[in-house]
């Protein structure tokens, strides 16, 4: 079967029902709009409104995964900052994030996606490679507990440099905007977790869909002007019609395989 096709099928695993997931637990409507939580936040980023740069954040997506995650917070002065951040389906939040250069010169500079993350200082990190990053909260002997697993993905041309330090997810992206121009950053947050816990299987579940999230972004709902001008994605093609069929068929086979696995305890090395 074609690259593209298999990371797309374990990208749609993704945004099944929990059901196919053995009881996958459900991120809430975190997204920090300045007056509440919503499940969207469309509007100025925090260089627009000082007092308040976690505009956009996600406060929390269940059991203290994040402690506001998500929002620039170095590097964006001269530039001006619209955000479309929401909840996808399948417990993925996506964060596009479009810069805009009013003055009349080219500005160079790097900016710092920023979270904090609900481990408070205990991160284990399994998996860093190419703009995708995989983690989860540490128990204490070297084993996922509480939180759920993460797969953040910052982009897969190689502008990104990210890194866990040690519960703080920085990605860094050197920009080159010409007077006038608007370019874009893309980020996801994927968060696994069973009901009863984090299992060996949600950290397995969590590297596959980043790293279908890495072949293929979801960019479903926008527009081709906001694609356009995304410069950390190398965006592929959306499938069509008959290929969203065999996926459909070839996730309800992964949605079984995973129900009848024994549910193991996590250990990193």
């Amino acid at each position: 079967m074609h690259t593209r096709m298999i990371a797309a099928l374990t990208l749609l695993a993704a945004t099944l029902p929990a059901s196919a997931h053995a009881a996958q637990f459900q991120a809430g409507a975190d997204i920090f709009t300045g007056t509440g939580v919503a499940a969207r936040y469309v509007g100025p980023g925090g260089n627009a409104q000082p007092s308040n740069r976690a505009l956009g954040s996600i406060a929390d997506g269940g059991f203290d995964t994040f402690d506001t995650f998500g929002f620039y917070n170095t590097g964006t002065g001269g530039l001006a900052l619209n955000r479309q951040v929401e909840l996808l389906s399948g417990n993925t939040y996506r964060f596009l994030d479009t810069f805009t250069n009013t003055t009349g010169a080219a500005i160079r500079t790097t900016v710092n996606f920023f979270g904090n993350l609900g481990s408070d200082g205990d991160e284990l990190v399994s998996y860093a490679q190419g703009g995708l990053t995989v983690s989860c909260e540490d128990d204490g002997d070297g084993s996922c507990t509480g939180d759920a697993v993460l797969a953040l993905v910052a982009g897969n041309n190689g502008l990104a440099q990210a890194a866990i330090t040690p519960d703080r997810y920085n990605a860094r992206f050197a920009l080159d905007v010409a007077a006038g121009q608007s370019v874009s950053l893309l980020n996801f947050a994927f968060l696994a977790r069973d009901e009863a816990g984090p299992l060996a299987s949600d950290v397995a579940i969590a590297r596959t869909t980043g790293q279908a999230l890495m072949a293929a972004p979801r960019v479903d709902g926008l527009s081709a002007a906001q694609i356009a001008t995304i410069v950390n994605f190398t965006v592929s093609a959306v499938p069509e019609p008959a290929s969203w069929a065999m996926m459909l068929i070839g996730f309800g086979a992964t949605g079984m395989m995973l129900r009848r696995r024994r549910p193991t305890r996590v250990a990193l090395a």
